[in-house]
């Protein structure tokens, strides 16, 4: 009797607000390392800050993909049908290879579709149509998932983050969480598809003087309000890390254990607090 080797895809998927350091952590992953800009929110330019030298040593290559401009009426291709192109082009035996594929961010692709769609229709769309949206949304992560098992890429999936009043794990109550900025059944499904996913921000920490800076930090692991976890350690609860790249990543993963930051947030007036997210 034969036996099948294990189906695997590496997938991970890092969302947070705008300016959380997204895309920097993006951009640590193993070169070659293709980044697909999709939407245009000012990733490449974090890049271009934080690897100039990878990519002038073309370690990091750049992908831009929006919808077409309108053309006697009409939206040729959308960013979505260009990187199904993409990664039809990257299949052939003379494509060049990369260990990383960054694409940024996954929510711009179903805005972008859904731009097309209100374009062309000319109205803002059914429920019926929405589920359109959300065919198309899950058939380009199904053709990433397979791309990564079968060239054993890496795909780092970049979204910003949305609250939704949504069902806990244990499927008997909702409350409101904090999910990746896709439709609920769309985000519901990419982070099924994720190994690993992880929430970034900015956030105000006091040491034990009192005295307070704001820091980028990534929480990994289980959180009751936010739908992050790995599948590369074994954790019975999340914890704010500090510094967090792909080689603290595979750092933490070797030793099973989290090097947690200690957050320590007392009251502070409501201003004070929005003054410190600006």
């Amino acid at each position: 009797m034969e036996f099948d080797t294990f189906l695997t895809h590496d997938i991970d998927l890092y969302f947070g607000k705008p300016k959380s350091g997204k895309t920097l952590i993006a951009g640590s992953y193993p070169k070659p390392l293709l980044y697909v800009s999709v939407g245009n929110d000012g990733g490449g330019r974090v890049l271009l800050t934080g690897f100039r030298e990878d990519i002038e040593k073309g370690l990091i290559k750049v992908k831009n993909l929006s919808n077409d401009m309108p053309v006697n009426g009409k939206i040729n291709k959308t960013s979505i049908e260009k990187l199904a192109e993409l990664l039809r082009e990257l299949r052939k035996a003379d494509a060049p290879k990369f260990k990383t594929i960054v694409v940024d961010t996954i929510g711009a692709l179903q805005d972008d579709y859904v731009a097309y769609m209100e374009f062309m229709k000319g109205k803002k769309l059914s429920t019926q149509e929405w589920g359109d949206v959300s065919k198309m949304v899950l058939n380009i992560k199904d053709n990433m998932k397979r791309f990564s098992q079968e060239n054993a890429t890496k795909f780092v999936w970049v979204s910003h983050v949305k609250e939704i009043e949504m069902y806990e794990t244990s499927g008997l109550n909702q409350e409101l969480r904090m999910i990746p900025d896709l439709t609920k059944n769309s985000a519901t499904k990419y982070m099924k598809d994720a190994s690993n996913i992880f929430y970034c921000c900015r956030k105000t920490v006091y040491n034990e003087k009192g005295e307070k800076t704001v820091k980028f930090l990534v929480y990994v692991g289980p959180h009751p309000l936010m739908d992050t976890g790995t599948r590369d350690i074994r954790l019975q609860e999340g914890a704010f890390v500090e510094n967090f790249n792909y080689d603290k990543w595979q750092q933490l993963v070797k030793a099973q254990r989290l090097d947690g930051t200690e957050v320590v947030i007392p009251e502070i007036k409501e201003s004070e607090e929005e003054k410190t997210e600006e």
